[in-house]
């Protein structure tokens, strides 16, 4: 993790070297440095936290157990599909590539190669820092716990606490949103925006399905994951676009 973080950090030093006048983002250092360190902050906060967190005792789950879950949740506890489990992982460790490859492969994204990554970078730790930290805030049992043909040794994992909300549904959304997002503000009338945008949402809930139908997480722990996440992958950029300065909206006013 302590790699990762460093690397994202490079590249968020990195695009104050070299700028692009055609660039629809502004990058501030202050701005930068509060995401940074609103990101790194919260995952650290997560990590002490779950060294403090306990394992569920064997009188814990059982009584889990006998409560049960009703409603809407209650289908989730008797999953377990190994395939799912796997298919989620695909989605969520590949789509950390799209926002990449979305530049690599735009001729405008990629002279402006910089500010992305440094784009990137946030999105990826203030996603991370902010579910780590919920995780190990709630520490809500996951389905599987609720399952007493599971193996007791799963049950009793630090990992069994840590069902709110969904990593995976988060990460991948974060990145999906992130990489529309982007499109969007280099081709605002680009041709491809209603596919890759169709893409960015349907692909975090196929990973939320599948986190379900592997048995780690309920609806509302994927629901939530994916707001979360879109909310960062789309606003984050957002709010790095460049004002319009007065007399360039006056020049498309039409008399």
């Amino acid at each position: 993790m302590k790699k990762i973080i460093l690397t994202h950090l490079f590249f968020c030093i990195l695009f104050s070297l070299k700028t692009n006048a055609q660039s629809p983002y502004e990058l501030k250092p202050k701005k930068e440095a509060l995401l940074l360190g609103t990101g790194i902050t919260t995952l650290g906060t997560a990590r002490y936290l779950n060294g403090k967190m306990n394992t569920l005792t064997e009188m814990e789950i059982a009584a889990l157990q006998e409560e049960g879950i009703s409603g809407w949740e209650e289908w989730t506890t008797t999953q377990g599909s190994g395939t799912s489990n796997t298919i989620s992982d695909v989605l969520l460790y590949s789509s950390q590539a799209f926002p990449v490859v979305m530049t690599m492969l735009d001729k405008k994204m990629r002279k402006d190669y910089l500010k992305i990554g440094a784009l990137y970078s946030e999105v990826f730790l203030v996603n991370v820092g902010f579910t780590a930290l919920v995780k190990n805030t709630v520490r809500r049992a996951r389905p599987f716990v609720y399952d007493p043909d599971e193996s007791l040794d799963k049950q009793m994992s630090k990992s069994a606490r840590t069902s709110f909300y969904s990593g995976h549904t988060s990460g991948t959304a974060a990145m999906c949103f992130l990489t529309a997002s982007i499109y969007e503000d280099y081709h605002p009338n680009g041709k491809w925006k209603t596919v890759i945008w169709t893409g960015a949402a349907t692909i975090p809930a196929v990973a939320g399905i599948m986190r379900m139908r592997a048995g780690k997480h309920f609806p509302s722990d994927v629901i939530t994951g994916y707001v979360m996440g879109a909310a960062v992958g789309y606003f984050l950029p957002k709010i790095h676009l460049k004002k319009k300065k007065k007399e360039d909206s006056l020049s498309n006013v039409r008399y």
